[in-house]
């Protein structure tokens, strides 16, 4: 498997990964989503752990094809473990207390995959463009499937969204600098909103109109992205993707605010979004790395 292949390989494992330990997080009684699907899981949320497990295993198999079979046993046990009990908690009747376990296992293979497949980015910028890909992910699935935890990983999403910006911005010109000034206020925002989520009730409201202002000045940080001439043109591309993500990300924030069945919809619409973000912020990493 040739350099580009793995990081490629790597970045899609790792997307798969953070997905699905955001879908394992528990739900503190959200009445919805135990109404909308089987074994007290909404139908979104189904869809996202089968996402995940699809191109989680087929990442592993293209390493274990690559490696003949030779891959460290920790990651293969974290990895494949993390897989094969997410793929049990979609069982109806499963014990909710196998989720708890399936997170620990997946953040295990989260935290070897790096150092396992010997994946290396060549600047301080790339290292950014990777921890900010990882940030959104966290950040994002907020709006997927909205619940205190996911507030939560969405507060952590967005802290190591300011540490990539830092590294970030050490590998971009004024152009891409001045985006990047967008997108810090746009965390900032983000931390706001992700704080009212915690809140009960009307704090979901607050949440909403925050995160559908950040968006907004995320849409304008990655228009200036896209003049930066260090991201190379595949790098500038997928700061294009990454726009259309926030307008996507728009439309489910501002359908999440309408009570009960707009969340269910939202979620569908963010789950394309965060594809959308996964696409985008490969390509700026990749781009970073020619």
């Amino acid at each position: 498997m040739d350099e580009l292949t793995k990081k490629k390989q790597f970045l899609q494992l790792q997307f798969s990964l953070v997905l699905l330990v955001c879908s394992l997080l528990p739900d503190f009684g959200s009445v919805l989503s135990s109404a909308m699907g089987f074994g007290g899981l909404s139908i979104v949320v189904i869809i996202a752990r089968v996402i995940g497990i699809v191109f989680g295993g087929w990442a592993l198999y293209n390493f274990y094809q690559a490696t003949g079979g030779k891959l460290p046993t920790p990651f293969l046990c974290g990895v494949g473990g993390g897989l094969v009990l997410t793929a049990i908690t979609l069982i109806p009747g499963t014990p909710s207390w196998l989720d708890y376990i399936a997170v620990i296992v997946l953040l295990f293979g989260l935290w070897v995959s790096k150092s396992s497949i010997g994946v290396e980015w060549k600047t301080v910028g790339s290292q950014g463009a990777y921890l900010i890909l990882i940030a959104c992910l966290l950040h994002c699935y907020n709006v997927v499937d909205p619940k205190i935890s996911t507030s939560i990983a969405s507060l952590v999403g967005l802290v190591l969204y300011l540490v990539g910006l830092g590294k970030l911005s050490q590998a971009l010109d004024a152009d891409g600098m001045a985006g990047a000034s967008k997108l810090k206020i746009a965390v900032w925002l983000g931390i706001v909103g992700a704080i009212f989520g915690i809140i009960p009730l009307l704090g979901a409201i607050f949440a909403g109109i925050f995160a559908i202002i950040a968006f907004i000045f995320e849409f304008l940080g990655y228009t200036g992205l896209m003049k930066s001439d260090p991201l190379h043109q595949e790098g500038r591309d997928g700061a294009r993707t990454l726009r259309l993500s926030m307008i996507i990300m728009v439309v489910a924030a501002i359908i999440g605010i309408i009570p009960l069945l707009g969340s269910v919809v939202a979620g569908f619409i963010a789950l394309v979004a965060l594809w959308f973000i996964y696409q985008g912020w490969t390509k700026v990493l990749l781009g970073l790395e020619q």
